[in-house]
């Protein structure tokens, strides 16, 4: 999970800014112009940032809008499917700067508008709140987002699922499927803007581990006092749980791994070819770190070996498959 952390409540407070880029994964520029919201901001082409930059035009002239923006070199622009009559060529338009492209939809809007430029685009931005303003409470579109994540699934694509409004510790618990959470007034309104960033990425960690070493020590007390379950399936349950755990920590490296993808486009294989990502290395030592730090098995409770890695292949030089190769045997998801 990473973060996009909006200076929207703080974009006259350069310090402030230049703190918050320190900490998060993305900028999040909320750009509106008074005709598709309510509300309109200043130009906020001028910030030294350094973060990946993640443009969210909630505008009626959007190429106008791409056209001032796209000076900033930002890594996404993302503009509202209700805002145009021309999606395609706005995507295309986007595209052409060398630019990721993103489709935003309100709470209200359906997921059937923007189905048809899935496949042509990097990431759909689902909003929780009615854009325009920070600080507002958040809307449930758990559904949407289960909807989406199921449809790349199904379809093989590749694009990134952003969620948008009323983000707290609270309400990203529901966000698990998301690849990218944007926070702002949770985040801007502290007085430790890490301390918050890192409680939302916490949260994605905590829901993706199983059991701890305590809690199996607990079940296996337990259970040799009543003297319910032998001990044979108190072991099977044990490795159950590793297991499971394992599987859910593979995925995580994967999503890192997707990760990297996505900030080194360039560096990946072409059609018939394949890359590999030396987790170490690749995806936790370097000034964006993709995957917790020193990691460790599930199966061995042990940090990773040197030799774990991502596999990275694609058959057509545009879709890709990841799978996780390990330094040992013993670090493998076994039953």
């Amino acid at each position: 999970m990473k973060i996009s952390a909006s200076f929207l409540k703080i974009q006259d407070k350069q310090d402030k800014i230049l703190q918050l880029d320190e900490y998060t994964d993305y900028m999040h520029y909320d750009v509106m112009d008074g005709n598709f919201t309510e509300r309109k901001t200043p130009s906020l082409t001028g910030f030294n940032i350094v973060k990946p930059k993640d443009v969210h035009l909630m505008v009626t002239e959007i190429k106008e809008y791409v056209d001032l923006y796209s000076l900033i070199k930002p890594l996404f622009i993302t503009f509202h499917v209700e805002a145009t009559d021309d999606v395609m060529g706005t995507i295309e338009y986007i595209k052409s700067k060398g630019i990721k492209v993103g489709l935003a939809l309100n709470p209200e809007t359906s997921i059937s508008m923007i189905l048809p430029y899935l496949e042509y685009i990097d990431v759909v931005l689902i909003m929780s709140v009615k854009p325009g303003a920070g600080g507002q409470t958040f809307i449930d579109i758990t559904d949407k987002l289960n909807e989406l994540d199921l449809y790349r699934k199904d379809n093989n694509l590749n694009y990134l699922i952003e969620v948008d409004g009323g983000i707290n510790d609270r309400t990203a618990r529901l966000l698990e499927k998301a690849d990218i959470l944007v926070s702002g007034s949770y985040i801007t309104d502290s007085d430790n803007y890490l301390d918050k960033i890192n409680s939302l990425r916490g949260i994605f960690m905590d829901n993706k581990k199983g059991f701890t070493l305590a809690e199996l020590m607990a079940v296996i007390v337990i259970l040799g006092l009543i003297a319910v379950i032998a001990t044979t399936t108190v072991d099977r349950s044990i490795k159950n749980s590793r297991y499971e755990t394992c599987q859910a920590q593979e995925k995580n490296i994967i999503e890192g791994a997707k990760m990297w993808a996505i900030d080194n486009a360039s560096l990946l294989p072409t059609a018939g070819a394949s890359k590999t990502l030396n987790v170490k290395n690749d995806l936790q030592d370097g000034n964006v770190v993709y995957v917790e730090e020193a990691l460790k098995s599930p199966m061995t409770n042990e940090e990773y070996s040197n030799g774990t890695s991502v596999k990275i292949t694609s058959s057509n030089g545009t879709s890709y498959a990841y799978e996780v190769i390990y330094g040992n045997d013993k670090e493998k998801c076994t039953k």
